[in-house]
Order: C-alpha cells, then structure tokens, then sequence
C-alpha cells in the first residue's frame, strides 16, 4: 500500500513539473502570471497505527499539504519556505480572493495565508479543531483539537481520550 502511495505521489509531482515546464517554454507570459496552490483533502493513515484510510484524527490523516508559490517575479515577499501556523482548507478562498485584488465577504471563517509567506502572525488562529462523525464505524467518530505542538482527541461514542506532544511523540 505504502509502495502504491509512494508511487501516486510521484506520479502528481511529475504530472506539476510537467505543467510548469511546459507553462516555462511555451506559455511564458502565463507562467510569469501563474500562482500555484497545492493541498489535499485528506491523508491516509497507510497501516500507521495498523489503520487505514482517512478518517482518524492521527497526524497521517490530517496533517496534509498546503504549498503556496508566488508567480516568479511577483512582489510578494517569500521569505519563510515554511510556516508553521495551522492553516485549513477554509484558507484557500480568502487567499485566492486576495491574489485577484477581491474583497473576501464577511462570513468567511478561512483567512489569506498570504502574510504567512512572509512573516510570522502573532494573531493568527491559536488552533484547529476537527471532526468526522460515524462513517465505517459508530466507534470511529470524533473530535480533535490541535495547535501543531499538541492533540487532544475525544471519540465520543466510547469515551476514549488522547494527549499527543507532537514535539516530543510525533508519530503519536
């Protein structure tokens, strides 16, 4: 299973590249204009913990990809390669709304990462919480808080709960 992953992953990084190579020779002026964003939905437990799929609140299901790169030659400052602030996927239309000069309308939860490329956010969001309720099994619902650092997990229906200290156990 590890192997076929392995193997899905390289082939979409080829398929990029191959994107972007060809936007570089033979669409320059699209290439010079174009803002890449790469996430996922949702990773995939791949036998860690003897658990497969999505659905777990273990880093191999939630923690996912959000890639952000500026057009070459764009003004936005790109000095933090990484951020280390909780982003979701709720922060993909604010940031995309920002890189087209729009306003995001008021009742949008998600905020721009765009500041993140740059500098760190002392105000950005403290934590992320998330959920999945009963799908394979009753058991299997629950709910998690997170910064990055830490993890509380609480699956409702058995009353079990977690602490992780990512930092010091980050294969939980």
């Amino acid at each position: 299973a590890r192997a076929g992953y392995y193997g899905e992953v390289s082939f979409i990084d080829n398929q990029i590249g191959r994107l972007i190579n060809w936007l570089h020779d033979y669409d320059k002026e699209t290439y010079k204009n174009t803002w890449f964003i790469f996430t996922s939905d949702h990773g995939d437990m791949l036998g860690d913990h003897h658990l497969w799929r999505k659905t777990y609140p273990y880093e191999g299901s939630t923690r996912i990809p959000f890639v952000v790169s500026p057009p070459l030659g764009s003004d936005i400052t790109t000095s933090r390669p990484v951020a280390d602030e909780g982003v979701e996927l709720r922060d993909i239309m604010p940031t995309v709304m920002e890189i087209a000069g729009l306003p995001t309308p008021a009742t949008v939860t998600g905020r721009s990462v765009l500041p993140l490329l740059s500098k760190k956010d002392e105000n950005w969001r403290e934590y992320i919480h998330g959920e999945h309720c009963t799908c394979y099994s009753s058991e299997q619902e629950m709910q998690y808080v997170t910064d990055g650092k830490r993890k509380y997990v609480w699956l409702p229906r058995t009353g079990i709960e977690q602490f992780f200290d990512l930092e010091q156990d980050p294969g939980e």
